[in-house]
């Protein structure tokens, strides 16, 4: 019985061993090492000063700033921009506005468009444009404008091959008068565009607006006036074309000229571009005509 006694113990202790072990033998998992993730390549972020204001559709847009934020992927292109807006009534630019670079042409982002600007007001805005990475940055332009109109043109880096283009109105302080039976006319002013400002349109490109302002007086004793429409001018063009008002509605002014009484009157009328050369303004009474001679030198 003692010596029965004495084996358990041995026994119990190998089963034991026998048991550890199997639980050593047990295989344990070797960590699989992680690889270390690449750092996101840092954007650049090149600053274009702009400082370019710009004409179009009856607004005067100012560029200040390009801010692109790009890496190998492209990213997005910032531009800052104040819309002002010398007109009567709200408007907002009617054509588009693009970023183009060789042949890609780039649209605003979702949300970021030109704003709507009160009368004689201001609004300013940051128009986003997302390039790629095969966009060439260094040769951007904004183009604002159809692509059969006008277009304002500013390059983000301005050189030899790449001057802005402004579309700014060319006005001329002029002096020159004559007589049309009982009409006499002073010519004071021009200015040369490439938009309607009251329509808030921009022009086909191969045509500019030239609005002539003058006094006419009615020389006589007549107390009824005479009546001034668009029937008594024309404009005499470089080649000797006659060509009567625009219109529209807008661009004559209707009146009725009182006897020995001054009326300021503007006349617009649609001409070639680009528009330099000798004209005359044409004025009759219908009896008798008095050309006035002018010319329009492009800086």
């Amino acid at each position: 019985m003692s010596g029965a006694g004495l084996r358990r113990p041995a026994a119990l202790a190998t089963a034991v061993a026998i048991v550890l072990t199997g639980c050593i033998s047990d295989a344990v998992p070797t960590p699989t090492p992680t690889a270390t993730p690449e750092p996101e390549p840092t954007p650049v972020v090149t600053t274009f000063e702009l400082d370019t204001t710009a004409w179009y559709g009856g607004l005067v847009l100012t560029f200040w700033t390009a801010t692109a934020t790009l890496d190998a992927k492209g990213g997005p292109v910032e531009v800052d921009v104040t819309f002002a807006n010398p007109g009567e009534a709200e408007a907002s630019l009617e054509g588009p506005i693009r970023l183009t670079s060789a042949d890609a042409v780039v649209e605003p982002t979702r949300g970021t468009g030109p704003p709507v600007v009160p009368p004689g007001g201001t609004a300013a805005a940051i128009v986003t444009f997302d390039i790629d990475g095969d966009f060439d940055i260094q040769a951007a332009t904004i183009r604002v404008g159809r692509d059969a109109e006008h277009q304002a043109i500013v390059p983000l880096v301005a050189g030899p091959g790449a001057a802005p283009v402004t579309l700014e109105p060319l006005e001329v302080e002029v002096a020159v008068d004559g007589r049309a039976g009982s009409i006499s006319v002073e010519l004071y002013h021009l200015e040369l565009r490439a938009d309607l400002p009251d329509w808030g349109q921009e022009l086909p490109r191969d045509v500019l607006a030239l609005t002539l302002s003058y006094y006419a007086t009615f020389r006589s004793d007549f107390a009824g006036g005479a009546a001034f429409t668009t029937e008594n001018v024309r404009l005499v063009l470089p080649d000797g074309t006659r060509i009567g008002p625009r219109r529209d509605g807008h661009s004559h002014s209707i009146a009725l000229l009182r006897p020995n009484r001054r009326n300021a009157i503007s006349t617009r009328f649609e001409i070639p571009a680009p528009g330099d050369g000798s004209y005359k303004l044409a004025v009759s009474d219908g009896t008798a005509t008095v050309d006035l001679p002018f010319v329009i030198e492009l800086p």
